[in-house]
């Protein structure tokens, strides 16, 4: 039986690639057809369609064309399972930041329609189970040194950035009135360094909602904590301030929508 073979239109419609790159990769010798035929004309086998195949998969990963060319040149089943296996593990790399930025993507797109429900300037309480949120070393005199390293932690566990990033006031700043001074940065994101993690306390939390930009929350402080005495409440634990509405999303520093929530308690009588 005479062997068939497939001329570069057919062989280019069955694998996806174009005549111009099968074309190149031969000229290259990268992979060429199986014969040219009296008339100049390439000849392709059908088993030939799973090497192409490799090699654009291959080059889709980032392989440069010498790598690949270096591979096909030298392939053995060990050396396929080495680069199969390593690719395999840049993919699964991939495909979890990608998540991430999908996971960030909703949480920005979450908070902005929550925005719209929000009434601003309202103190309300809320019952809050505890939380793992991911905090940074606490932070000192030097702000810009404890934000760069809390950058650098985020990068070290794998976390895509674009998370909005909160701060944290001590109650002992709370009541001495030093609102801007932080104690801790956060991001509400998971790390697989469990060191790194600390718990935001279940119990009971005032929350209010603002707008105003960074640093400039002094107003909305003293006003909840003049809402706490009226509501017989007090000071418990921790505030933790957060932008719903931050320099992603509008321009105007005056309109970013800033959320507090502070760990309270009910009063005690006597």
């Amino acid at each position: 039986m005479k062997k068939e073979y497939l001329t570069i239109s057919q062989f280019s419609a069955l694998s996806g690639i174009s005549r111009k790159n099968l074309i190149y990769y031969d000229k290259i010798n990268l992979f060429s057809p199986k014969m040219v035929s009296e008339k100049g004309y390439r000849l392709y086998e059908e088993n030939q369609l799973d090497t192409i195949s490799v090699i654009w998969i291959l080059r889709e990963l980032g392989k440069s064309i010498k790598e690949i060319k270096i591979y096909l040149q030298e392939r053995t089943p060990e050396k396929m399972l080495s680069l199969f296996q390593e690719e395999q593990e840049q993919i699964d790399k991939k495909i979890r930041t990608l998540k991430q930025y999908k996971d960030m993507l909703k949480k920005r797109i979450e908070l902005t329609k929550q925005a719209d429900l929000i009434t601003i300037g309202k103190i309300t309480f809320i019952q809050q189970e505890k939380e793992s949120i991911l905090i940074s070393e606490k932070i000192n005199q030097n702000y810009n040194e404890a934000l760069v390293n809390f950058y650098s932690i985020i990068e070290q566990q794998d976390i895509v950035q674009g998370y909005p990033i909160g701060a944290i006031v001590g109650k002992n700043e709370l009541s001495d009135g030093q609102f801007t001074n932080f104690s801790y940065f956060y991001i509400n994101k998971f790390a697989e360094d469990k060191n790194l993690l600390s718990i935001k306390p279940e119990g009971t939390y005032a929350v209010m909602y603002d707008y105003c930009d960074y640093n400039k929350t002094e107003k909305l402080y003293r006003k909840m904590l003049d809402e706490l005495a009226k509501n017989g409440y007090e000071v418990d634990g921790d505030a933790y301030e957060e932008y719903i509405i931050d320099e992603v999303a509008e321009k105007n520093p005056d309109q970013y929508l800033v959320k507090v929530m502070i760990k309270v308690k009910k009063m005690t009588i006597g």
